[in-house]
């Protein structure tokens, strides 16, 4: 039911929305909130007409976790601008760091629509029948399948950074279930989730072409599909797992 719900609600999206192959804008159009809306949907299908549960949690002090991408993905930024790879736009400094906490929770907004799916059913759901990592490797196979579609279509980056992306994919999807793990909620993933694109894919980089931000330099280091940030979210995930397996919990997520 979940998986069904998922692909017919997406799938209907793009159907309804159909923007030209290799239109980088077309996520601004509706099929943003399609596409975004799909797990929840696939989740709620589950929920109302089947045995699935939808675990919220509430918030607590992980919260702030959800932040740690993003400032991991500035401070590797910042570095790299030191050594002259990308450059950093002083100016902006204070405008992007009074933005940081409004425009993360408004891009978590829309990143719940993800979340609710993904952390909030799927998550529960592997972590009650499989270890951390093979729930983490599952997870990644469909969040990957998710989106590369649709970056292969040219709607969302680029197909190029592709390779850069999925490392990166790797790391948030490591991270996002220690969080999830740890404080028994979505609202951490929904905030890491809501910042990355507030920020990360948009507000910290420019190549000259998309947005006119932070940090402007060549798009194979800048931007989600940059090796700055997909680097960074893989080293941030290892460490994370890395952590979470030295402090193991008395508990463990069930369905």
């Amino acid at each position: 039911m979940y998986a069904g719900g998922l692909i017919v609600f997406y799938v209907a999206a793009v159907a309804a929305f159909h923007p030209a192959l290799g239109d980088e804008d077309a996520l601004a159009s509706g099929l943003f909130l399609g596409v975004m809306l799909a797990p929840t949907v696939g989740a709620l299908l589950a929920y109302f007409f089947g045995p699935g549960v939808i675990q919220m949690g509430r918030p607590s002090r992980w919260i702030l976790a959800g932040f740690a991408p993003t400032l991991v993905v500035f401070l590797a930024t910042v570095l790299a601008s030191a050594t002259g790879l990308v450059d950093l736009h002083p100016d902006k400094l204070l405008a992007v760091a009074v933005a940081l906490v409004p425009l993360s929770l408004y891009g978590s907004i829309f990143g719940l629509g993800e979340e609710i799916g993904w952390r909030g059913f799927m998550w529960p759901l592997l972590r009650g029948r499989y270890t951390f990592l093979k729930s983490s490797a599952i997870t990644f196979v469909v969040w990957w399948a998710y989106h590369a579609p649709l970056v292969m279509l040219g709607w969302y980056g680029f197909g190029w950074g592709l390779p850069a992306f999925t490392v990166g994919l790797v790391g948030l999807v490591l991270f996002a279930g220690v969080v999830t793990d740890r404080s028994r909620s979505v609202w951490p993933s929904t905030v890491a989730h809501g910042s990355w694109n507030a920020f990360v894919a948009s507000y910290f980089s420019t190549n000259g072409e998309i947005h006119d931000g932070l940090f402007s330099g060549s798009r194979v280091l800048l931007g989600e599909f940059g090796w700055l940030a997909t680097g960074s979210m893989f080293l941030l995930g290892i460490v994370a797992t890395w952590w979470h397996f030295r402090q193991p919990e008395n508990r463990r997520p069930t369905r």
